[in-house]
């Protein structure tokens, strides 16, 4: 008697299969410590001088179309870093990691959109009670200030947590409980706005990076057990 293959657990297999060698986890830490140097750079007094000297130049330089260029400029190093680890990750993939395994496309929008949409309305929800509690006198602006990377944080620890759900990979559960946690643990440390931020994407950037590490470590090891047979 033929037995029928299970499609929802093959398929579900076959998406792990683009988060088992940690490189994924290793991108998004990168495009979490682009973020957080920016916030280094632009919302740090320490930095903020720079910052608008910047501004100012590029105000001299190119008149109103100075804000539109700033922000295209981190636009272009965002999507550098992210194109330049896609094709990293195609490089190792192809001659090392998954050179004996296989090649399997990944899907072009890894998060499904019902968590993206939850995971929007959990960072809205996370600012319309700060400004809640703040109309109600109970805390003041500079928490409201902090509620907003906080949110920031819940929304993208739910994003992780979902898409562990939806594929399968505990680790991403883990990380995204870590991530809420230590995003809200954020908002009763007395720091401005500027330093939640770096305090928020350098605790991803940490999270990611090290569990990227583990797992890609791990990886490397089997890959080594099996060519030496």
């Amino acid at each position: 008697m033929t037995t029928q293959p299970d499609i929802d657990a093959l398929i579900r297999k076959t998406r792990q299969y683009e988060f088992v060698d940690g490189l994924r986890d290793l991108q998004m830490a990168a495009i979490m410590a682009i973020m957080g140097a920016f916030a280094w750079f632009s919302l740090t007094l320490a930095r903020m001088h720079w910052y608008v000297r910047l501004i100012l130049y590029l105000k001299d330089t190119f008149g109103s179309w100075a804000r539109w260029i700033n922000g295209l400029v981190y636009l272009l190093i965002l999507f550098a870093v992210l194109g330049g680890s896609l094709w990293i990750m195609r490089v190792l993939r192809r001659k090392w990691l998954w050179r004996e395994s296989g090649w399997v496309k990944p899907v072009r929008w890894q998060v499904p959109r019902r968590i993206t949409v939850l995971s929007a309305v959990i960072m809205l929800g996370g600012i319309v009670l700060g400004l809640i509690l703040l109309s109600a006198g109970k805390v003041d602006m500079s928490f409201v200030l902090r509620m907003l990377w906080t949110a920031t944080g819940w929304g993208f620890g739910y994003t992780l947590i979902g898409m562990g759900r939806e594929i399968g990979l505990i680790r991403y559960v883990w990380l995204g409980a870590f991530g809420g946690l230590a995003s809200t643990a954020v908002l009763f440390l007395p720091l401005t706005f500027g330093q939640t931020a770096i305090v928020i994407y350098g605790a991803w950037t940490l999270a990611l990076g090290i569990s990227g590490a583990i797992v890609l470590r791990r990886a490397s090891t089997a890959i080594r057990q099996a060519n030496h047979g």
